[in-house]
Order: structure tokens, then C-alpha cells, then sequence
């Protein structure tokens, strides 16, 4: 198991620290917390090969200094990706991300947000911390509680849902009659490593009686929050297209709209207090399909009307 070849380096550290007893109670906590791909999170699920966000918070109690803290993170089958501390790289395996910290004060927090890149293929994947250190001269070892992730099919690339850092992309397959591109702002606000994002292409109402039947739906859970990573100043930009094999007969557009409300140009109406949305652009015909192009600091429901 990788458990067992990630303490391996470790060893005589575990079966010292192990011989306290049921009654050693550890001077340091391990707690990873899925940032992503639960119940208890905005996006539930994560797409095969999309990227897992977790944060990882070690703490010293009040009366402990610890030294020489080795803090890993294994997964059983997601390959570790990247985090936002130095202090962490990529261990022996490439399941492993490990972090050393030459001391930890009584009472003080190391947090590390992290990511693992999800297989291709499967249902969940399992994620845990240890946290190896010396105290008082005497080794020991802390195993925090696992995090399941649970991991869905992208059904043929309509469905996209990852941890996002600043700068990346998310896009649906472009085979789809409507499909779309989101690409993150360079530095997400508040000092955000990621941020969950679920890209979903669907069949839905039509917006008018030769409209088509397809919309778009994005959910950013964090864009909605006092906090949120993006802004009028810090926003994310879009491109929506509908392929000649979407646009019914008889249609022509008018826009697109956001939760059922056309999107303003940004030359007529940029993003501010009102508005959350607009267009830089948006091209086409009947026989070439539409493309529409814009910024947004929230999610919703994209079509065209």
C-alpha cells in the first residue's frame, strides 16, 4: 500500500512514536479538509481527470513545540498536482505530496491547499494525511482521517468539474451543438489558491418559440460569496458557441442571456455593482453558428435567445 511505502523513509520515527500507549495523547492534529467532490461542498463531484482541492491543516497544541514535522498526503489513485506552500513537493510516489517544517510552535497552524489530478476512469478516490514529528526529544506520528472524493464521468465532455487556479481553462467538448470556454483571471482575490468550478451543457427550455433548446450552466459557488474571488476589476471570461448543427430553423438570435436576462455589451454596460455579466463580442450567422464572448464575476445559466 502507498501507506505503508510513505512511511517506509520514516520508519524508525513510527515505531518509536507508537510505543506511547493507548494513552499518548499526540501534541500535533491533522486535519484535510475536501475543498471539492462532496456533500458538504458547492461542486459534489469531481470529473475523471479533473483536478481535487483539499486543504491540509497541521496545529501544535498549546503546549507543545514540535520539531522536525514531516506532513504527507497519499492518495490511493489520483496523482498529486500542486500546492500553495513551498514547503510541499511531490514525494517518491506520484501519489504523494510531502512537506517538511523544521519546527512547529506551541499553538500555531501550518495550512497547505493542495490538489490531485483524478484518474481517468473510477468511481472515488481516498486521500490522507500524516503528520511525522519529535517532541520533547521523542518521535511520533499522527494519522488524520481520510477524505473520499467522489468522481463522475464528464459524459462525453458536456460535463467538466475541477479546482481551478488562477489562469486556467475549463471547456466542454467542442463537438457539442452549444458548448463553451472559461478561463480564470491570472491571481483569484483574497489570496484564493483555487476555486470549484462545475461547466455542464444541457437541454433546457427554449428562450423563445425558434430558440434552441440547449443551455449552458456554470456554477462557481465562491462568485456568489461576500468573499468571492473575482470582481468587476477581477473578472473571468466566457466564450459560448452554438455550432451550425444547434441553430434551428428560422432562428436568429438576439443574444445571449444569463438566467434568462440578455447580456449588455460591456461598451454599453461594463461590470459594476448592477452588472455581473457582459458581452466584448458576439458573431455569426445561420450558417457559420453564433459565438459569444464576454466577462463575468458570477455564475448562472447561459443560452441564447
Amino acid at each position: 500500500m502507498l501507506f505503508t511505502a510513505g512511511l517506509a523513509a520514516v520508519g524508525c520515527l513510527v515505531g518509536v512514536g507508537s510505543a506511547g500507549g493507548t494513552n499518548f495523547q499526540p501534541p500535533v492534529s491533522a486535519v484535510l479538509s475536501p475543498l471539492i467532490g462532496t456533500t458538504t461542498n458547492g461542486v459534489q463531484q469531481v470529473t475523471n481527470g479533473g483536478k481535487i482541492g483539499l486543504q491540509l491543516d497541521v496545529t501544535a497544541s498549546a503546549n507543545s513545540n514540535v520539531k522536525n514535522v514531516l506532513i504527507t498526503v497519499a492518495s490511493d489513485k489520483a496523482t498529486f498536482s500542486d500546492a500553495n506552500r513551498p514547503e510541499c513537493k511531490k514525494g517518491p510516489d506520484a501519489r504523494l505530496m510531502v512537506c517538511f517544517l523544521k519546527q512547529l510552535t506551541a499553538g500555531s497552524t501550518f495550512s497547505v491547499v493542495l490538489r490531485y489530478a483524478a484518474p481517468a476512469s473510477g468511481d472515488k478516490v481516498v486521500t490522507f494525511p500524516t503528520a511525522v514529528f519529535v517532541n520533547k526529544f521523542l518521535p511520533g506520528i499522527v494519522i488524520g482521517k481520510p477524505v473520499k472524493t467522489v468522481l463522475v464521468s464528464s459524459a462525453g465532455g458536456s460535463l467538466l468539474n475541477s479546482y481551478l487556479t488562477g489562469s486556467e481553462n475549463v471547456a466542454t467538448a467542442a463537438t457539442l451543438p452549444q458548448h463553451s470556454q472559461f478561463v480564470m483571471p491570472t491571481t483569484l482575490l483574497g489570496g484564493a489558491f483555487g476555486v470549484a468550478t462545475s461547466v455542464k451543457e444541457q437541454t433546457a427550455d427554449p428562450l423563445c418559440t425558434k430558440c434552441p433548446a440547449l443551455e449552458t450552466v456554470l456554477d462557481i459557488p465562491a462568485s456568489l460569496q461576500a468573499d468571492s474571488p473575482f470582481s468587476a476589476t477581477n473578472p473571468f471570461t466566457f466564450t459560448v458557441t452554438l455550432l451550425p448543427a444547434g441553430v434551428p430553423a428560422h432562428y436568429y438570435p438576439t443574444g445571449l442571456y444569463h438566467d434568462g436576462v440578455k447580456i449588455p455589451k460591456c461598451s454599453y454596460s461594463p461590470l459594476g455593482p448592477s452588472t455581473h455579466i457582459c458581452l466584448t463580442s458576439f458573431t455569426g450567422g445561420k450558417y457559420s453558428g453564433f459565438v459569444a464572448t464576454g466577462q463575468a464575476d458570477q455564475n448562472g445559466r447561459l443560452g441564447f435567445g
